[in-house]
């Protein structure tokens, strides 16, 4: 799932100069610096590290982008590992330090994860990041705060992370989340649809803002909320489940993929997704069946892992 910033590896890392060097080797530094596939970059980033041809600062980049693409396969010891030697080459690259934070909340070392961000916002604090990274580091400690149960500091992190960031649409969704699940019911329906406003083509705001206004008893605005979200795509299959176009079975064969980790990703959102519309339509025993799937099966660094447990929580059974 895409983070609250998005990093521009070539202008955030010096990459080392492409000549004179084996034509191999130019093509091992192209390939990790795109960055995707995640398989792909770990091989060419692989290949670029054990090459002998740099070391310390001029590897902090294939450090970076090797940890990232370990964490987008949920390998994240792997990814803290690499994600602190690039932080140990070029201790001022703060997108390493902020993305080990992640890497360690994925993985539930929440208090790890925090002081990651901590040092995150502090450095940026001295005006030595940009806004967009400064934001990045406050939103990030407040989903490990929420994490934690801690929402009232999640909250205000949030509020100082939108400030930096007014147009960071993920972050007033994140933000509203927290509130639906704290009950702040109109302050979530605001967030969602500023969030909505922000980027229209997302597909998990929609379905959000629909689960939203249906608990405001507002008739659902989902077919309008999608004009601009790609239907080819996931999670298409879940959009067209709330609109009455799709079974759950449909949904879960839809999940497939013969790429394990966005099988099992899908599978927990669908889980997820389907026991909140189980809930809409009061059938309270399948849809806690299903959340207690999401809750158990998700990843932890999934937004569906936290809301999945939220709402086993209020509806007052154990996940």
């Amino acid at each position: 799932m895409r983070g609250y910033l998005v990093i521009a590896v070539m202008a955030a890392f010096a990459l080392p100069p492409l000549a004179p060097v084996h034509a191999m080797t130019q093509r091992d530094i192209a390939r990790c610096a795109e960055s995707t596939p995640a398989e792909a970059a770990i091989a060419a980033c692989t290949a670029v590290i054990t090459s002998g041809r740099w070391k310390d600062k001029e590897l902090a980049w294939a450090y970076f982008i090797r940890g990232v693409a370990y964490k987008r396969r949920g390998d994240y010891a792997r990814a803290v590992v690499d994600l602190t030697d690039a932080i140990k080459a070029e201790p001022g690259k703060i997108a390493s330090v902020i993305d080990r934070g992640n890497a360690y909340r994925a993985k539930g070392e929440l208090d790890r994860a925090i002081d990651d961000f901590d040092n995150a916002v502090a450095f940026c604090g001295k005006g030595q990041c940009a806004a967009q990274t400064h934001a990045a580091a406050y939103a990030n400690r407040a989903d490990a705060w929420r994490d934690k149960g801690d929402n009232g500091r999640a909250l205000a992190d949030f509020a100082e992370a939108i400030r930096l960031d007014p147009k960071n649409a993920l972050i007033y969704e994140n933000r509203a989340r927290v509130e639906l699940y704290a009950g702040s019911l109109p302050q979530a329906l605001a967030d969602f649809t500023q969030a909505s406003d922000l980027d229209p083509k997302r597909g998990y705001t929609a379905l959000w803002l629909d689960i939203a206004g249906k608990r405001s008893n507002q008739p659902s605005g989902l077919a309008d909320a999608i004009r601009q979200v790609d239907m080819t795509r996931w999670p298409a299959p879940i959009i067209n489940l709330y609109l009455g176009q799709k079974t759950p079975e449909g949904v879960l064969a839809a999940a497939d993929s013969s790429d394990p980790v966005i099988k099992r990703g899908r599978i927990c959102e669908a889980n997820f997704y389907t026991g909140e519309l189980a809930l809409q339509r009061g059938a309270k025993d399948e849809a806690v069946r299903l959340l207690r799937l999401a809750a158990a099966d998700c990843p932890r660094g999934y937004t569906e892992w936290w809301t999945a447990n939220a709402e086993l929580k209020a509806l007052g059974t154990t996940p």
